[in-house]
C-alpha cells in the first residue's frame, strides 16, 4: 500500500470517520465538516507534532441489516415475508483521546468542551452525521450517546468515549446523494492544518 493511500485509510476510517452534515456544516460548501475540524481547532502541540488529539474505531455489534419479523401464525410464508419490518441501523465507534505531554488535561478540557458545545448546536440546528467504517458508510446517523467508556484500570482517566448513532429509515436516493457528497471529499482532498484547525486540502 502507498504512503498516500495509507494516509487516505487512516483519514476516513481512524482519524475522522464522522462527518457532520448541515446543522453546524450548513454554511459549508457541500455541507460537509470534518470531526477533526472541531478536534484540531486548539490541539496546537498535536498540530507542531503531527499528531491528531483522537482516534477512532468501531465497535462490535453494529448493524448492516435489521428487520423484525411479527410473531403470530401466518397463513403462508410468502405472507410472512412481506410482513417482514425494517429497523434503523446502529454503529458505536470507540473515540480514543489520551492527555497529550504537551498542555495535558488543560488543554484536553478545551478540546472536549469546544466539540461538546458544537456537537449540541450542530444537532439542535437539525444536523446530521455520516460514520465511516471499513465495512459500510453509514450516512443520515443521528447522534443518541457520548459517553465515557474508559476502564478503572486505565493509567488516565476519561480516555475513551463511545459515540453511538443511529441511521433513521430515508429514501434511497437521498442516501445516495450524501454518499457521493462525502467519498469525493475524501478521495479529492487531506486534512492541512493552519492555526485555525484542520480543514480539507483540494476544496
Amino acid at each position: 500500500m502507498s504512503s498516500l493511500g495509507f494516509s487516505t485509510f487512516q483519514l476516513a476510517y481512524e482519524i475522522s470517520p464522522i462527518i457532520l452534515q448541515g446543522g453546524s456544516a450548513q454554511f459549508i460548501p457541500g455541507q460537509l465538516l470534518p470531526i477533526t475540524v472541531l478536534t484540531e481547532m486548539f490541539d496546537i502541540p498535536g498540530i507542531e507534532n503531527g499528531e491528531f488529539f483522537a482516534h477512532y474505531k468501531p465497535l462490535p455489534g453494529s448493524t448492516l441489516a435489521d428487520f423484525q419479523v411479527a410473531e403470530y401464525p401466518f397463513a403462508s410464508l410468502q405472507v410472512a415475508a412481506n410482513a417482514v419490518v425494517q429497523q434503523p441501523l446502529k454503529i458505536s465507534l470507540l473515540m480514543v483521546c489520551p492527555a497529550q505531554t504537551e498542555g495535558g488535561y488543560i488543554l484536553k478540557q478545551a478540546i472536549m468542551t469546544a466539540l461538546q458545545t458544537q456537537i449540541n448546536t450542530h444537532i439542535i440546528s437539525g444536523g446530521t452525521f455520516t460514520v465511516i467504517t471499513p465495512a459500510y458508510t453509514y450516512t443520515n446517523c443521528l447522534l443518541t450517546n457520548l459517553r465515557d467508556v474508559s476502564s478503572p484500570s486505565d493509567k488516565q482517566v476519561q480516555l475513551m468515549y463511545q459515540w453511538d448513532f443511529v441511521q433513521p429509515l430515508i429514501s434511497e436516493s437521498q442516501a445516495s446523494s450524501v454518499l457521493g457528497g462525502v467519498m469525493n471529499s475524501i478521495t479529492q482532498g487531506l486534512p492541512t492544518f493552519t492555526t485555525l484547525g484542520a480543514s480539507w486540502s483540494g476544496q
